[in-house]
C-alpha cells in the first residue's frame, strides 16, 4: 500500500472513532435529559393530583 492510502485510510479510521463518541454522548446526554423531563412531570402531575384530592377532602369535611 502506498503511504497515500495508508493516510487516507487513518484519516477515516480517526473521522469514525470520533464521530461514533461524539454520537454516543449526544444519545447519553439525550436520554439523561429525557429522564430528568419525564421526572419532573411526574412530580408535577403527582403534586396536581395530591391538591384536587385534598380539597375535595376538604369539601366533604365542610360539608358535614
Amino acid at each position: 500500500m502506498k503511504f497515500a492510502q495508508k493516510l487516507v485510510l487513518f484519516i477515516i479510521t480517526i473521522i469514525s472513532i470520533i464521530l461514533a463518541c461524539s454520537r454516543y454522548m449526544i444519545v447519553k446526554n439525550n436520554f439523561l435529559h429525557a429522564i430528568e423531563t419525564c421526572v419532573l412531570q411526574n412530580t408535577n402531575h403527582h403534586a396536581l393530583e395530591k391538591y384536587v384530592l385534598e380539597s375535595q377532602l376538604i369539601k366533604e369535611i365542610q360539608t358535614r
